[in-house]
């Protein structure tokens, strides 16, 4: 009897597993009906804004005109999988600077599906150099994984990555850590949405 009441325990439990693994979200990309496989490249760029890096305590230590950034997908997401990606150095471009600003490492990214079309944006990595005029050259980097912002999707127009992430200082004199705001236009694929698939 004992072992009967086990075996009944252990299947209750491996229902309620299968359970929510059927309600687990799922996070998928899609352009239009077609689902971006891995290895796609997604590109976006600054229009129509700035870029800026500020300090907690409100001083702008950078603004940008213009640039972009550009990844490759590293999977299709799926069921309780978020979608993820890498972005190499030369993917995270500045231009229209107040100071010198350089992208000296490349980092990844992941999207999960939030509602809608959009999806909540972590990145882990990357670094970014700016050479201020009072402080010198300072290294930020976003580090074991920090809330970027979030990717605004569209079944029908261009989506946004609509930025605004907390960055950490890791060389120079600048105050230990920043905030970075930007919104960039996702401009290929296009359109461009996150899906509950």
């Amino acid at each position: 009897m004992k072992y009967v009441k086990i075996l009944g325990l252990a299947a209750v439990a491996a229902m309620a597993f299968m359970a929510f693994a059927g309600a687990a979200s799922a996070t998928e990309l899609y352009s239009g009906a077609t689902t971006l496989k891995s290895g796609t490249t997604i590109t976006s760029s600054l229009t129509g804004g700035t870029a800026k890096l500020e300090d907690t305590k409100g001083n702008v230590l950078d603004t940008c005109t213009g640039g972009g950034v550009t990844g490759k997908t590293t999977n299709t997401g799926g069921a309780g999988v978020n979608v993820t990606g890498n972005v190499e150095k030369a993917g995270v471009t500045w231009t229209g600077c107040t100071v010198p600003t350089t992208t000296t490492e490349g980092g990844t990214l992941e999207i999960a599906w939030t509602s809608g079309n959009n999806g909540a944006v972590t990145g882990k990595g990357f670094k970014v150099s700016i050479n201020t005029i009072l402080f010198g050259s300072c290294v930020y980097t976003l580090g074991a994984g920090t809330s970027l912002g979030t990717l605004q999707g569209s079944t029908t127009g261009t989506a946004s990555l609509v930025i605004k992430a907390t960055v950490t200082k890791v060389s120079g004199i600048c105050e230990s850590t920043g905030i970075w705001n930007a919104t960039y236009t996702v401009t290929s694929p296009d359109p461009l949405h996150v899906t509950n698939s």
